[in-house]
């Protein structure tokens, strides 16, 4: 299974994204990096408190504060990264 895996937030509702989060846990992946760009950041943040709340044993591991161009213009968008770790995975599989 891959390392770490992508949930990237967008306009649908914060428990659809949550759910998306527990199957890249389910799937084996040993992180999860939730991110959101621009207007989205509130709710990334909203959903990995989400997670964080309602599966046991979650945790954030780094926050990323990043920025990057926008290809369709010349600005700069705001970009947000939460690294989450798997709480499914027991020690000996982390390593």
């Amino acid at each position: 299974m891959s390392e770490e895996s992508v949930v990237i937030v967008g306009r649908k509702k914060p428990w659809n994204y949550v759910t998306a989060c527990i199957t890249v846990f389910n799937s084996g992946s040993r992180f999860l990096i939730i991110r959101g760009r621009g207007e989205n950041i509130s709710r990334a943040v909203h959903v990995a408190n989400l997670l964080r709340k309602n599966v046991a044993d979650t945790q954030i591991i780094d926050i990323r504060i990043l920025e990057e161009s926008d290809n369709r213009s010349s600005r700069v968008v705001p970009v947000i990264e939460i690294i989450m770790k798997n709480p499914h995975l027991k020690e000996s599989e982390q390593q």
